[in-house]
């Protein structure tokens, strides 16, 4: 009988999961900083291979991937979230009900099982993990890298590394899925690897999902009377006409200049224009500036 009763405390841990917050040990409120310190602090304590004598370390490890696959998925937390409070709300209309219920020992488990309810719909979960937790990374890309279609390397947190390629269409916070790469775990799928692509600064751009941004040093003169000039594409120059008087709140569009997206497309170039004085004084500008200043003219 001693293997059932394994069998059966096994079960009973996957079926009265505890509160996501408190598998982690973080506060309701914690921001996603925390969560991840924790887990990663609770997944390398827990990991099955530094607890090979305990036959419930991989249900314990499996219950910490899967609180932290809910937590830091902003979507995911909130709905949890939700949930949670209607469930706690049930509880009390329950305990509410009256001294004869109160007095059911099955009512000490209401809230427990309700809750244990809400999570197991929150994971997608069976009474028993089928699938070890993922493994979660993140990649520093550059703008380079998208256009010359690099495959970065990603380090992974048990030392592995893998080679990616990007996704047509790539921003800062793109995610892609990794079948079968992430944590082994015995009797379970091999959990997948979740790689975040995060876009690094650029001396010349700045990003906004497909689209770049860049500044357009343009004298007094140019910006009074209009110009034709150089802008830096990431691609190579192109040449832009700058309107007359163009003030430092104008921008010019240069269609299809931006980064690759899918089928295809691509974003556009900004180019924000930036009035510049010359770098030196110059006597008649100042004179000019002093008589429109002061109602003369010359």
């Amino acid at each position: 009988m001693a293997p059932d009763r394994k069998a059966g405390a096994a079960s009973e841990m996957v079926f009265r999961m505890r509160d996501p917050y408190s598998v982690l040990g973080v506060r309701p409120n914690a921001s996603l900083e925390e969560i991840k310190a924790a887990w990663r602090a609770l997944a390398k304590s827990l990991h099955p291979d530094r607890n090979q004598s305990d036959p419930n370390a991989h249900l314990r490890f499996a219950e910490v991937g899967q609180a932290y696959q809910i937590l830091k998925d902003p979507d995911r937390r909130q709905r949890f979230d939700q949930e949670r409070r209607m469930a706690e709300e049930a509880r009390r209309r329950e305990q509410a009900g009256g001294s004869a219920r109160s007095q059911d020992p099955k009512a000490d488990t209401a809230g427990s099982d309700i809750f244990s309810s809400v999570w197991r719909k929150m994971a997608g979960q069976q009474p028993a993990p089928d699938k070890a937790p993922d493994l979660a990374a993140e990649v520093a890309i550059t703008i380079e890298d998208i256009l010359q279609k690099n495959k970065p390397l990603v380090q992974l947190e048990d030392g592995r590394t893998l080679r990616v390629t990007l996704p047509e269409g790539v921003t800062d916070g793109r995610q892609i899925r990794i079948a079968a790469q992430g944590h082994r775990l015995p009797g379970m799928k091999r959990g997948d690897v979740v790689v975040t692509f995060r876009l690094s600064p650029h001396p010349v751009f700045r990003a906004d999902g497909l689209d770049l941004y860049t500044s357009l040093p343009v004298d007094i003169e140019n910006a009074v009377l209009g110009c034709e000039t150089i802008v830096d594409a990431p691609d190579g120059p192109i040449r832009v006409t700058v309107p007359e008087w163009s003030g430092s709140d104008r921008t010019l569009r240069i269609r299809g200049r931006g980064l690759p997206g899918r089928d295809g497309a691509r974003g556009d170039l900004y180019a924000e224009i930036r009035v510049m004085l010359w770098d030196h004084p110059d006597d008649k500008v100042k004179d000019l500036m002093r008589s429109l200043r002061e109602g003369l003219f010359l």
